[in-house]
């Protein structure tokens, strides 16, 4: 298993998604999902827990599992302090235009299956197993939108 830390600074989002696309050890063009699923995963962590604060960070896992599938998992800082914590959930399907509450369809859409450890006001691990080899869906107005 691949374990690698990293801080809560926008300019770390380059890192992470290199470092996905080196552990993925698969062609270049098959960790397009890997990459966008470890970016949804941590984005999430940065906006809702105490990762995204000064001083944060995220613990990325990476692991090759049977049948070509690739285990991601972030794992957050808790709870923001004074903030109440906040669980992985999809969020209902809606057809307005507000930004933001997508992330984690496209974390189901390009995963085989995902969900999430830990307890709340305890730090959370969110996990995805991600096969490179499957097509990639083809978009879902919810998600595209």
């Amino acid at each position: 298993m691949r374990t690698a830390f990293f801080g809560a600074e926008v300019n770390q989002a380059p890192q992470i998604r290199s470092w996905c696309q080196r552990g993925a050890r698969v062609q270049a063009h098959l960790t397009f999902p890997l990459v966008l699923v470890v970016s949804e995963l941590v984005n999430n962590a940065w906006l809702h827990t105490a990762s995204g604060a000064p001083g944060g960070r995220v613990k990325i896992q990476m692991r090759h599992l049977p049948d070509r599938l690739i285990h991601l998992a972030v794992t957050d800082d808790g709870p923001r302090p004074g903030q109440p914590a906040s669980l992985p959930r999809l969020s209902p399907r809606s057809e307005d235009l507000r930004v933001g509450g997508r992330g984690l369809h496209l974390v189901d859409r390009l995963s085989v299956a995902w969900g999430w450890n830990g307890e709340p006001s305890t730090p959370l691990t969110v996990w995805a197993h991600v096969d490179p080899y499957s097509p990639v869906p083809e978009p879902d107005d919810a998600v595209a939108a």
